[in-house]
């Protein structure tokens, strides 16, 4: 039954897991399709797993009508002959210092079955903590910190992700509203497997309800700024050797572009402008300072000299 739920072909020593979808509802900005995908190149991961023959089997459709191959299961032929079963990618990567990296398809179908498959998976490569990524799309400032919302699994983690500046989410407290697949395996951790730590990081990237020229939503479709937002938390949460900068670069470059845009769109259409104004003066966020663990001793030190200063 292993086998089919997930499988390995190497198990490294393993302390944090770091999971994105593709094709998936909440990957506005791409954070949960793309960050994944970024981390797997930039610290060059290796493939050592995925979920096995019971979720790809379970979990999906064959075909949604309309959608061509968006949906259906990989495949490969060489010269008419198939050289590779039909598969899903739900992969996990290696990427060092203890570090995994999941990146999977957003199942359709049985979530209790994709639950029990990758929260078994993530205990058997020995993971303390797994952060899901997602982002969702609305009018944010482009020049600003992206507002980051949490939902987490146990009570008890909240001491400490309150040192990251994060809001937390009361989705659905308040009427009807179904979960995205990282809050809905968020509920699945607290209920059904207590002993998983798991927490949901969710950024809004910037997308206003205007369209260009070409029909296309004004926006920033990839949202490097998000991508760097969630990762100063992640680093600082898992003590990751990660350098950001190339991240924050993008994402200035890309809010650049962005503000360009919109500057001309208020300068041609007094309603468009008093939006965007509005959007400036009525954004909030919890700004994230990292927090500096300082060595015992030295901690020590300066609580000795302020309790010692004169009044």
């Amino acid at each position: 039954m292993t086998d089919e739920l997930y499988k390995f072909s190497e198990k490294p020593s393993a302390n944090y897991l770091i999971a994105g979808w593709r094709r998936q509802w909440s990957d506005g900005g791409r954070v949960s399709g793309g960050l994944t995908r970024y981390l797997v190149e930039k610290l060059d991961a290796k493939r050592i797993g995925e979920l096995g023959t019971t979720v790809s089997n379970d979990c999906y459709p064959f075909q949604v009508a309309g959608t061509h191959d968006t949906f259906r299961p990989l495949a490969a032929y060489q010269d008419g002959l198939p050289v590779k079963a039909m598969y899903r990618e739900n992969y996990f990567y290696d990427a060092g210092n203890g570090l995994i990296i999941f990146r999977g398809e957003e199942p359709w179908f049985h979530i209790e079955i994709f639950g029990q498959a990758f929260f078994e998976a993530a205990k058997e490569l020995g993971i303390k903590q797994i952060a899901a990524v997602e982002g969702v799309n609305g009018p944010v400032p482009p020049d600003m910190e992206r507002r980051v919302t949490c939902v987490y699994s146990k009570a008890e983690m909240r001491e400490e992700l309150d040192r990251y500046g994060l809001q937390f989410s009361s989705y659905g407290s308040e009427g009807r509203r179904g979960p995205t697949i990282a809050m809905a395996l968020v509920s699945l951790a607290h209920f059904e497997y207590p002993d998983v730590e798991m927490f949901r990081l969710g950024a809004m990237a910037p997308m206003f309800p205007f369209s260009t020229s070409g029909n296309d939503q004004v926006g920033i479709t990839r949202d490097h700024r998000s991508y760097y937002d969630i990762m100063r938390r992640l680093r600082s949460m898992f003590k990751l050797d990660l350098d950001l900068s190339e991240l924050l670069q993008l994402g200035e470059d890309e809010c650049r572009q962005l503000e360009e845009t919109l500057e001309k769109i208020s300068s041609s259409n007094r309603e468009a402008k008093q939006l965007i104004d509005s959007v400036k003066s009525d954004y909030s966020f919890t700004p994230y300072v990292e927090p500096v663990d300082l060595d015992p001793v030295l901690d020590q030190t300066l609580e000795d000299i302020l309790r010692n200063m004169p009044e």
